[in-house]
């Protein structure tokens, strides 16, 4: 609908022929085509004029709607499939695609399916060998490793987490006044702020652990990996403080930043603040870029910062809470 109306009012006659892509019967002038341009940038759009990239788009469309319409009775060769559609050696696309995209057409590809099996799954209609079998893979176990490798967690614990409801945020904020923190030390068991601590850095990790369990309103859990804190996601943490790196101990291990992005996937309302022994501004923008609420760094004041992180957070959550519940009642 933009970009129609953006093309009507420059009195330009046209056709919408696929997705993102359209054939206009006029020949634009320069003056015209960067008008249109400027106008579909202020909508989120762009023209795309480089030979190149109009065919990595293809490419992705392409796979976006093999994805969307495969059929469990549907057996391709994809490549060839790809190949034959856009009119070039499969070769030559796949170097281009990694080239443009910095990843594969095989792995953009499995990204899309697994995409495709959340979806199915959040649904509740399929079960997991029949999701298995409508998008192609060979076994539900072939489907649950590479769900798990793309998304962090396996399906069955991706549905537990889905399915898990958050404690009211109205339980958790059973304080005295609006102080939250110095007040902790009156809360129950049920009203303690759960909080997941992960870092490969055993001493600071502790040292944290210590400093949180000396403050009776947190219930604390640590972890040395990613990998291992998105295993425990299905106990719904309230806050999740997250080391930058992670992997100086296994190698093979997500980053902190690639924990971030894989957590802010499965579920956007988990509260991150991120830790790093670099004060770093641009680590910083990456962070809270990739939805992390904070960046604290490492050192004396650290867990003080921690405190008045949560502090403004749990603030927030329950301000936000509240405009919500009065908004649907206007």
């Amino acid at each position: 609908m933009a970009v129609k109306k953006e093309l009507k009012q420059l009195g330009l006659h046209f056709s919408i022929v696929g997705l993102g892509e359209v054939d206009v019967m006029e020949s634009l002038s320069l003056e015209q085509r960067e008008q249109l341009n400027s106008n579909l940038i202020k909508v989120g759009l762009e023209l795309i004029d480089n030979n190149k990239t109009i065919l990595v788009e293809k490419i992705k469309i392409t796979i976006n709607e093999t994805v969307q319409n495969i059929d469990k009775n549907l057996k391709i060769n994809f490549s060839h499939y790809l190949s034959e559609k856009l009119n070039h050696d499969y070769t030559y696309l796949a170097n281009l695609f990694s080239q443009v995209q910095g990843t594969t057409i095989e792995q953009f590809f499995i990204n899309h399916k697994i995409e495709k099996a959340k979806e199915l799954l959040t649904y509740a209609e399929l079960s997991i060998a029949e999701i298995s079998l409508q998008l192609n893979y060979s076994s539900p176990a072939h489907l649950s490793t590479q769900f798990k490798k793309v998304v962090g967690v396996s399906p069955s614990q991706f549905l537990k987490l889905k399915e898990n409801r958050r404690k009211p945020i109205d339980d958790i904020l059973k304080l005295q006044d609006e102080s939250l923190l110095p007040n902790l030390d009156k809360t129950t068991s049920v009203d303690k702020i759960s909080i997941f601590i992960v870092d490969d850095d055993v001493i600071f990790l502790k040292f944290l652990e210590l400093q949180f369990i000396q403050v009776d309103g947190f219930v604390v859990k640590t972890f040395s990996t990613g990998e291992l804190c998105m295993e425990h996601l299905i106990d719904s943490p309230d806050i999740i403080v997250l080391d930058y790196h992670l992997n100086s101990t296994v190698k093979k291990a997500m980053t902190g930043l690639e924990t971030l992005i894989k957590i802010k996937a499965l579920n956007t309302s988990f509260p991150i603040i991120m830790l790093s022994a670099q004060d770093n501004v641009e680590i910083a923008i990456e962070c809270l870029h990739n939805k992390a609420v904070d960046y604290v760094v490492k050192n004396e004041t650290s867990f003080l910062n921690l405190q008045k992180n949560i502090t403004t957070i749990l603030s927030y959550i329950k301000i936000k809470k509240q405009l919500n519940w009065f908004n649907n009642r206007l």
